[in-house]
């Protein structure tokens, strides 16, 4: 795929994921974005983030696989983090574990018009210390559970979604870790706040047939709120998840 190619492409999928209508992007300018990540870094998926975005959880806008290491996108005006990543597992997502290949978070600022060329230089991770997300950020406020099936049992594998409006349709605000064997799970927040949790094997757009699915709810239609006070982790916050048919 050519660089052009992929720079529109980059465009239609910027408005898709973003949910921004062709007149939002006419009023800001899309300044071109390109680069190389080096390692070598065939294969490298790079994940754009605005400030204050979870760098672990989903990110504004995803590229790659890339074929070569090389970039290009058009992004509004404004600030943002890249972050260059290729798991092992050939997943888009997830916790970068030892062998991985990694960046540091490069911070740029978009002007109009001013486009942007800039290297980005990734490194094999060592080690794989487990630590729950945002452990690493000092937060101290957190949502932990379990994750079981109709009849009780853990379910491994599956991500808790944290969204911070009742509707839960746009990208979640925060994503955990997959569940280990015990189905246990822990998401580390920020700041204290009422959220709204779901738990899913697979990560956006709308469930999928065959997708594990859930929602935390106790008894209600529509998902019920976890209040999360300042500093502190709320415990007990179990979602069953089914298979959507």
């Amino acid at each position: 795929m050519s660089r052009r190619t992929l720079f529109l492409l980059v465009l239609v999928l910027s408005t898709i994921a973003g949910g921004c209508s062709t007149s939002e992007w006419d009023q800001n300018t899309l300044t071109k974005v390109r680069g190389t990540v080096y390692a070598p870094a065939a294969g490298v998926v790079l994940d754009v983030y605005k400030p204050g975005m979870d760098l672990r959880g989903p990110p504004y806008l995803q590229l790659g696989p890339l074929d070569d290491g090389g970039f290009e996108m058009g992004l509004p005006p404004g600030e943002y983090l890249l972050v260059a990543r290729r798991r092992a597992s050939g997943e888009k997502t997830g916790p970068v574990r030892s062998g991985d290949l990694k960046s540091d978070p490069v911070r740029i600022t978009v002007e109009a018009g001013r486009p942007v060329d800039l290297p980005i230089l990734a490194y094999i991770k060592q080690g794989n210390a487990k630590q729950p997300l945002g452990t690493s950020a000092g937060w101290t406020t957190g949502i932990r559970g379990r994750v079981v099936d109709a009849e009780g049992k853990p379910v491994e594998g599956v991500r808790i979604h944290v969204y911070d409006h009742i509707q839960m349709s746009e990208r979640p605000k925060f994503v955990s870790a997959k569940t280990g064997p015990d189905g246990r799970y822990e998401v580390k927040l920020p700041e204290g706040g009422t959220y709204y949790v779901c738990a899913r094997n697979r990560y956006g757009g709308p469930p999928e047939v065959g997708e594990l699915y859930g929602r935390y709810d106790r008894g209600t239609v529509d998902p019920s709120a976890v209040i999360v006070p300042e500093g502190q982790v709320v415990t007990g916050v179990d979602i069953t998840v089914h298979k959507v048919w």
